[in-house]
């Protein structure tokens, strides 16, 4: 990105999210059950044990860095990341001196020092970052973590490809620079991250778009972007959304 850009990309995201932190939590188990949301914390922590360091990305409230702390009793380095002071001031609330938490963008590097993380999560970041941001993104994870160390991500993306797909795309880039690739397209692009080994990335259903628009929630994003689809004579039904869930290791001797 130019500076230019950059500052808009910033300007634009800490909008969106001082919003969005006012009723984050709640907003978050209607548009993502607590189940689903469980699921995926569980999955993104499952190489993490008491010793082993992890950096969550995008951290937001600290809901998985909370669970983090569970598991590992004191015994770990645990540090989050985030852009959005609205989002590092809910997670300073719930976590206390628990967790390093560091205010930056991930668009444009991870300040922290080589190999010094066992486990890197990150649960809805990549969606959120320029297209062109998440290959180096990738490969800074990868310059973060020890040798043996596992990344995982959980990316949010669109299900199917149709016209009110498509048009919740373009809305959602622009009202919120958020990335909502194809499946397909998705999973393709993240299997060819280089580097990483043990590689995978499957694809499971969401049900985000369809509880935004039942229109319960106080962060109306979504639910003014489908009604916008559903103004222009497009069946908002048919915006269907999933996720990948990817990992991938960092060689044992690399």
């Amino acid at each position: 990105m130019t500076q230019l850009e950059n500052t808009d990309y910033i300007t634009l995201k800490r909008s969106v999210y001082r919003e969005y932190s006012r009723s984050y939590n709640e907003d978050r188990d209607r548009f993502v059950s607590g189940t689903a949301l469980a699921e995926r914390i569980d999955w993104a922590l499952g190489p993490l044990r008491p010793g082993k360091n992890l950096l969550d990305l995008g951290c937001g409230s600290g809901r998985l860095l909370r669970q983090a702390v569970e598991r590992t009793g004191g015994k770990s380095v645990l540090a989050g990341l985030d852009l959005t002071p609205g989002m590092l001031a809910l997670a300073r609330y719930e976590l206390g001196t628990d967790v390093t938490l560091v205010e930056g963008n991930a668009a444009v590097g991870l300040p922290f020092k080589d190999e010094s993380f066992d486990v890197v999560t990150s649960l809805n970041l990549v969606h959120e970052l320029p297209a062109d941001a998440v290959p180096a993104l990738f490969e800074d994870v990868y310059r973060l973590l020890r040798k043996g160390g596992t990344f995982r991500a959980v990316v949010p993306c669109m299900a199917e490809n149709n016209q009110a797909a498509e048009m919740f795309r373009q809305m959602s880039q622009v009202r919120g620079a958020m990335d909502f690739r194809y499946a397909d397209d998705l999973r393709e692009s993240l299997l060819a991250m280089p580097n990483f080994v043990e590689r995978g990335a499957e694809f499971r259903p969401s049900t985000a778009a369809a509880n935004a628009a039942k229109g319960s929630v106080r962060f109306t994003l979504f639910a003014d972007i489908l009604n916008d689809i559903k103004s222009l004579g497009l069946d908002p039904g048919q915006v269907q959304q999933g996720v990948i869930f990817f990992s991938g290791n960092r060689e044992p001797g690399n």
